[in-house]
């Protein structure tokens, strides 16, 4: 039903260090007096969006692919530790704090809950773009991609020449730093009613995540054919790293938009796919191997862990470090039980039930 092919493990590492990347984003914007550019907050996302195409292409094909065993996959990957986050989100802030009759009515929190369920509601027209677990904006439409866009990609005919590759990635990295640049509106993912900036603004989300998944899918195919592109970023994995470092202290500095390492990604992607390199190795250690592991209870978990500190401890503006202290542990020690007690059992019993349907 799906290739057994052995784990890219530097692309499992490289997962974990990204869900790192977007808990500090969220969590030194806490720092009192910080005002800084977040660390890799809008473009480690994305990574997850172009590690997505890449790996669903590299575990998938034509041939054997079975579009109910893949779904039953996909959802008993994301939804039970979603659900749960979801929950959890709305009754630490939601509920008690910021539903306001005028600034966010009954009748759209409910209608926001509903839609959160269905992992709809960062779909334009459908939904509102608000999530009261912020990062699960991403999983919404990473459940589009699953639903519609890969099984198109995988029907597709494969990208026929190295160049054709190159400008698919080139083009869908463009058009998601350009769209991104001009028209994202981060007041969307707040629940107050507003008018957003452009029209345009509610179709980022998507766009970013669509663009990013077709990057990863066109990088796949450049790894399958071990072409020269292929051949490229294995030789200069170094450097490529250089410049997302470079980029970042650009963006620090104000001289550039984070939104720029999407252009990189997919070509990390392809580095990391090399286990002979020295980046690749340390990506596939075991300490940060098992970071990739427990990326998603990381990744989803730190924001429901920051809104209980706030419902404890009050804004942060007035938390000693004594608290700052207990929030990185509870980031540390939380995915880690999440994954064991939530994550992993749900994963196999969803997955059970529809291996128990299978016809022997």
């Amino acid at each position: 039903m799906q290739d057994s092919r052995p784990e890219l493990r530097a692309l499992t590492g490289l997962r974990g260090l990204a869900a790192i990347a977007v808990a500090l984003a969220h969590f030194q914007n806490t720092i009192p007096g910080y005002s800084g550019t977040p660390f890799m907050w809008h473009n480690a996302v994305d990574l997850f969006f172009c590690l997505s195409g890449f790996t669903l292409s590299y575990v998938y094909n034509l041939e054997t692919f079975r579009f109910s065993t893949y779904l039953t996959a996909r959802v008993a990957r994301i939804y039970p530790l979603y659900l749960v986050c979801l929950i959890a989100a709305g009754a630490l802030y939601v509920w008690p704090v910021v539903i306001n009759p005028i600034s966010y009515p009954i009748r759209t929190a409910v209608s926001d809950f509903t839609l959160q369920l269905a992992m709809l509601n960062a779909w334009p027209v459908i939904g509102s773009g608000v999530h009261w677990d912020t990062p699960a904006w991403s999983l919404s439409i990473e459940w589009f991609c699953y639903l519609l866009l890969f099984p198109i990609l995988l029907f597709q005919k494969a990208l026929p020449s190295t160049s054709t590759r190159l400008l698919c990635i080139v083009v869908a990295t463009s058009a998601s730093f350009f769209l991104f640049a001009f028209f994202y509106d981060d007041r969307l993912v707040t629940p107050q009613l507003h008018v957003a900036k452009s029209p345009w603004s509610d179709w980022i989300a998507l766009a970013r995540g669509a663009l990013g998944f077709t990057a990863g899918w066109a990088a796949f195919a450049s790894f399958q054919k071990r072409d020269g592109l292929y051949v490229a970023s294995t030789k200069f994995a170094t450097l490529i790293w250089c410049g997302i470092a470079f980029v970042v202290v650009l963006a620090y500095c104000g001289l550039a938009n984070s939104h720029a390492l999407i252009v990189v990604y997919p070509f990390v992607v392809l580095a990391a796919t090399d286990s002979t390199s020295i980046t690749s190795r340390l990506l596939g250690s075991k300490p940060l191997h098992f970071l990739g592991v427990i990326s998603y209870s990381i990744y989803m978990t730190h924001f429901v862990i920051f809104l209980g500190a706030v419902a404890l401890f009050g804004e942060p503006a007035a938390w000693p470090l004594a608290v700052y202290v207990m929030l990185a542990a509870a980031t540390a020690a939380v995915p880690v039980g999440t994954y064991f007690a939530i994550e992993m059992p749900a994963r196999n019993a969803l997955r059970g039930i529809q291996f128990r349907h299978v016809p022997i």
